[in-house]
């Protein structure tokens, strides 16, 4: 579940249009939108390429995320694997391998959007400057650009694909300072659907090499993470 990636879509995708003057009510109706949210699942696409070596990995799967800090991404292709986190420890599992790494959820994974998704876009404004916006022909999608109040190296830029009607995002693009990009597309979105704390837990089965790495910021570059390039 590599996530690196360069970004050639936001160029291809920000078609010519008018920016819509209403940004802060965009915005507004983005946090208003996810602040209504406690969960939310769908299906995934996510496509990386690290820009230096030219090497693009596409993987997809289903998702599920819960309040305030829990995911589960079951990465179906290329190759099974598991990403899950109660919010406190982040498990990464391998079928294949028999091998699961569990690392506490530390400062290096905090601005993760796949952590922080629901939230996040529940507090954009507090967090992010709008640079631009742009719309398609039609007006029914709208292209933001947006970069962090604060500098942080992993989050350069964040590229959200909105739709008018709904507010509602269903891609998202992080390109680090490297110009490295991770593109994740949601589909089969569903809203608010009961999801139990136990689907956030993971016991390794029985055979499984579990790895511990001692640091003490937590997740690192260790264990990829969706939607961290």
């Amino acid at each position: 579940m590599r996530t690196r990636l360069a970004l050639l879509l936001a160029a291809a995708l920000l078609l010519p249009g008018a920016a819509p003057a209403d940004v802060p009510d965009l915005v507004a109706r983005i946090e208003a939108r996810y602040r209504a949210l406690s969960t939310l699942q769908g299906r995934y696409l996510q496509t990386a390429t690290l820009q230096a070596a030219g090497q693009t990995e596409r993987a997809t799967g289903k998702f599920f995320l819960k309040r305030p800090a829990m995911m589960r991404w079951e990465q179906e292709s290329p190759e099974p694997r598991l990403l899950v986190t109660d919010g406190t420890t982040l498990w990464s599992y391998s079928p294949l391998d028999k091998q699961a790494i569990a690392q506490p959820v530390g400062p290096a994974l905090t601005g993760s959007p796949s952590l922080h998704f629901l939230s996040g876009m529940a507090t954009l404004g507090a967090t992010f400057t709008v640079a631009s916006v742009l719309e398609d022909p039609a007006g029914a999608v709208l292209f933001v650009s947006l970069t962090p109040k604060s500098p942080d190296p992993a989050v350069r830029r964040l590229v959200l694909r909105v739709h008018r009607q709904t507010a509602l995002v269903d891609r998202l693009t992080v390109v680090d300072a490297y110009e490295n990009a991770t593109v994740l597309e949601f589909s089969a979105l569903r809203e608010n659907p009961r999801l139990p704390d136990s689907l956030f837990t993971f016991r390794p089965p029985p055979g499984t090499d579990v790895i511990r790495p001692s640091s003490p910021e937590g997740i690192g570059g260790t264990t990829p993470v969706p939607g961290r390039p």
